[in-house]
């Protein structure tokens, strides 16, 4: 199996659409040195910054080959997973770009990038074949858009658990992907 994901990297790589992620990364790096420069904490500018690049992880989800690699020996979730890892790795060099050009306070580290990227893995395992990955892909802007509604109680509460509590969210998030692993 490692053999085919190894030989599977190049042609992926290739596929892989790398304008988003690049146009997504400019524009958080521009935000950021301007919240860098004007000495203000950046927390907003690195929740929308956690959200745009789990959103842009999760649209690379989007495997235009995937009726032809359907009869290879390689489980949809290991072409899932080697997708994750080609859009994740620069996700977090990113993200460590982010933090160094903020300021911030009482940074949680890759985290909240993690944990929503998960729940939009999440989601796109678990959503319908047609529309997943468009699914996935919006879930982390929907949790975050959702953060600024005014609400109160436990609802408020588990709407920002990805920034309060994000370690318990990835959790959940790897159950839900282990247990649709076959999906």
């Amino acid at each position: 199996m490692n053999a085919v994901l190894a030989q599977a990297l190049g042609p992926t790589a290739r596929a892989t659409s790398w304008r988003p992620a690049a146009a997504a990364a400019g524009v958080l790096v521009l935000a950021a040195l301007l919240t860098g420069w004007s000495d203000r904490p950046a927390d907003t500018v690195l929740a929308l910054a956690a959200a745009g690049l789990a959103a842009v992880v999760v649209s690379g989800l989007h495997d235009p080959a995937a009726a032809l690699l359907a009869p290879v020996p390689v489980s949809p979730m290991q072409r899932r997973l080697l997708r994750l890892g080609l859009l994740g790795v620069p996700a977090l060099l990113v993200w460590w770009l982010l933090t160094a050009l903020t300021t911030t306070v009482g940074s949680s580290g890759p985290a909240p990038l993690v944990a929503l990227t998960a729940c939009g893995v999440a989601v796109t395992v678990w959503a319908p074949p047609k529309r997943a990955v468009l699914v996935g892909a919006s879930t982390p802007v929907v949790l975050f858009a959702l953060q600024a509604l005014p609400t109160s109680g436990l609802v408020s509460d588990a709407l920002v658990w990805w920034r309060t509590d994000p370690w318990w969210v990835l959790c959940a998030a790897v159950v839900a992907c282990v247990a649709g692993r076959q999906r």
